[in-house]
Order: C-alpha cells, then structure tokens, then sequence
C-alpha cells in the first residue's frame, strides 16, 4: 500500500474545513455556533441529533468534529469519509487533498460513491391525549403565572384578562416546578408541550436542575409511557397558540396572526393588547423555528401574519420572511427599534419593551389614555386596531 508522508497529511488536515466537507453530503443548517442536520448514519427523523462543530471553533472545545447525539457517530472529517463514503484513510486523505488543491502523490483515487441510501418511509405523528393536558393544567404554585399576575403593572382590564389568557393558551404545570407551554395544532391534537423552569422575576431559570425539556420526552422515560418513543413516532412541532387559530375566527373580520420566538411573549402580548377578533398571538418557540413547515397552517388558511423578530433576530427573520414566497407575511420591527431603550437589553423582544413601557405609566383604563401617554406607541395602536374591552 502506499504510503504518504505525514508532512503532507498533516497538511491536508490543517486545510480541511469540517463544515465544507460533510456540507457536500448533508444539507446543514445554523444553530447558534453549530450546524445540524439530518444524520446520514442511521433513520433519522430529527434535524438537531446531529451536530457539526466548525473548524472556527477552537480544538479545545471540540471544533471541527461531527456528533450524532441519537447513534453517537462522532469524528473528523477523515473518519465521516471513511464510515459514509466507504473510503480508506488513504483515500480520504487523496479525496481531501483534490478538495483543497493539496498535490498527495500521483495515484488515483480508488473510489466509488457508494449507492444513496433509500428513503426511509415518514414515522407517524406521535399524539398526546388531551387528558394529560388537562391533569396539568392547574397553575397553583406556578412561578411564571404568578409573576405574570402580580409583578407586571397591568392596567385594569389587562389584570381581568391575565387568567383569561392562562386558560385560553392551556398554560400548564409539572409537578417538578416547570411551566408547560402546550404545542396544540389547529385540529385541537396536542403535538407535545415544552417544559421550562422560571424565577420569580419572570426570567428562565437556567441554573436549576432538569430546567429544560419535552414532555414525551419526559413521559417515555417514566417507564408507564412507553408509547411517547420519539424514535418509532415523529415529533412534529407546532405553533403556540395554533389552537386559537379558529376559536376567534369571525365573520367579515379580517383577522392577523401576530408571531413572536417566545411563549411568554406570547401570552404577555395577548394580556397587554387582547383584541381576539383583530389579532392572535402565536410563539415559534425560538429564532431557528421559524420555518414553513410550522406556518403552513396558517399560509393554508390565507391568514394575514405579522413577525415581531426580537432586536437581535431582526435580519434572520427579514431573510426567512422573503424565502417564504407569501404576499400576506410582513416583518415589524417598531417595537425593538424605534421604542427600544439600552435598558431594554441587545436581545430584547417585544415583551421586554412592552413590559417597561408599562412600569412607567399610571393605570390606563381606555385607548384614548393609552395613546395619551405613550404617544410613540400610537401609530402601532392605530395600525393593529387595537381595543380595550371596557373601552366606551
């Protein structure tokens, strides 16, 4: 066998950008520092198993490797060459050195791309009963609910409305401290609820233990729930709130979903400006699930959308809002730009500006008071049609 010099490997592998190299097989996508994919090394179902640390992440930490979290295929890229192409290390190495114009020797690449891999057919949708829904619906000791009724300066009618809104967005609780959203579809089948743990200021609770996860995930391994097994069933996310999608749904009114990354945000924007028959307000649970897949139902129903982007998702959210191809979408960035203050926060959503817009003024009972005092906020009253129910 030939052999090559380890001057010449060595500098074939100091050239080799992971991300490139794995990018010519499998379609790969930003997570935060990572890339994910679907794993080419076993029937998955889920983009997120698999992850790709680019070579700009320091050696240390792991960079320039591959992880599948579901298999635990894991590597270099010399080692997904050799398991997903079939080649030798030899030939990966010669394979590598065409890729970056780096001379090996001058024996040619003993090759063959194997056969694409068949299709797996689509897992069916795993399903929750709605009775486990209803068996944790109950908001007694629930740090977000509470904080949500008593720390926020609502005006009158925003404080009727609080509950209100808990009930209508079925806002749970496990018996381990986690708020649990509930990812109900337009069809009324809960497609899963995601668990998290907040402080008493409202914020994520990110140092507790166990302050993040899925309900099935949660259930299956409570081992009374072995039917909620993500690898026979596929989960397939939906939006917050996309239950309410017919329940205001009116004659001759001409009604807008308003999106938003977070859940909270959500249920906090649907207390401070609830006008059910104008707008409804919908979580994609984060900036990278904003996709077509989980707005489908409402482009299907030619429902009217409006993307309020946090203030550091605002150009993300403007490129997925083009790659849609839908004349009813549009992008509002009013609210974390021309209200923003510093104190805010770099990462502030709605939410937060909405939130200390409130701290600042005295209780509004009526429209007319609100657009009073907060003048700036006017024209997006004036553009949303927004109400308040005891408004005269």
């Amino acid at each position: 066998m030939a052999k090559i010099p380890d001057d010449v490997i060595k500098a074939v592998l100091d050239a080799t950008k992971i991300e490139d190299v794995i990018g010519d097989f499998v379609k790969l996508r930003k997570a935060g520092v990572n890339l994910t994919g679907i794993c080419p090394f076993h029937d998955d179902q889920h983009d997120g198993n698999f992850i790709v640390r680019p070579s700009t992440i320091s050696h240390e930490r792991g960079g320039n490797t591959y992880r599948c979290f579901a298999c635990d295929a894991k590597g270099d890229a010399v080692k997904f060459l050799m398991d997903h192409e079939r080649m030798t290390f030899i030939d990966a190495i010669r394979w590598l050195g065409k890729k970056y114009n780096i001379e090996v020797d001058d024996v040619p690449l003993d090759w063959t791309p194997p056969p694409p891999r068949p299709t797996p057919p689509p897992l069916p949708t795993l399903y929750i009963p709605m009775s486990v829904v209803k068996a944790r619906t109950s908001l007694e000791n629930n740090t977000l609910a509470e904080w949500i009724r008593t720390g926020i300066n609502w005006d009158y009618v925003q404080r009727k409305r609080v509950d209100e809104v808990l009930t209508a967005y079925m806002v749970g609780s496990s018996v381990y401290g986690h708020t649990i959203f509930w990812q109900i579809d337009q069809e009324g089948k809960v497609r899963t609820g995601k668990m998290m743990k907040y402080r008493t200021d409202g914020h994520r609770d990110k140092t507790a233990p166990w302050n993040f996860d899925y309900i099935h995930a949660a259930l299956f391994r409570d081992q009374r729930h072995p039917e909620y097994d993500d690898t026979k069933m596929e989960v397939r996310q939906c939006l917050f709130g996309l239950h309410l999608l017919n329940r205001y749904k009116y004659k001759d009114v001409e009604q807008t979903v308003c999106i938003v990354e977070s859940e909270k945000t959500a249920l906090l924007m649907a207390i401070a400006y609830g006008n059910n028959a104008k707008q409804v307000w919908m979580a994609c649970g984060g900036l990278g699930n904003l996709n077509i897949a989980r707005l489908a139902p409402l482009i299907a129903d030619h429902r009217n959308i409006i993307l309020y982007p946090d203030r550091d998702g605002i150009e993300a959210w403007r490129q997925k809002a083009e790659q849609l191809h839908y004349d009813r979408v549009t992008i509002d960035t009013t609210p974390v730009t021309k209200w923003w203050q510093p104190e805010d926060g770099e990462k502030a959503d709605i939410a937060d500006v909405v939130i200390r817009i409130l701290k600042e003024r005295q209780p509004i009972k009526t429209i007319a008071e609100v657009k009073e005092a907060m003048p700036k906020a006017s024209p997006l009253i004036d553009k949303m049609n927004l109400t308040i129910a005891d408004d005269e």
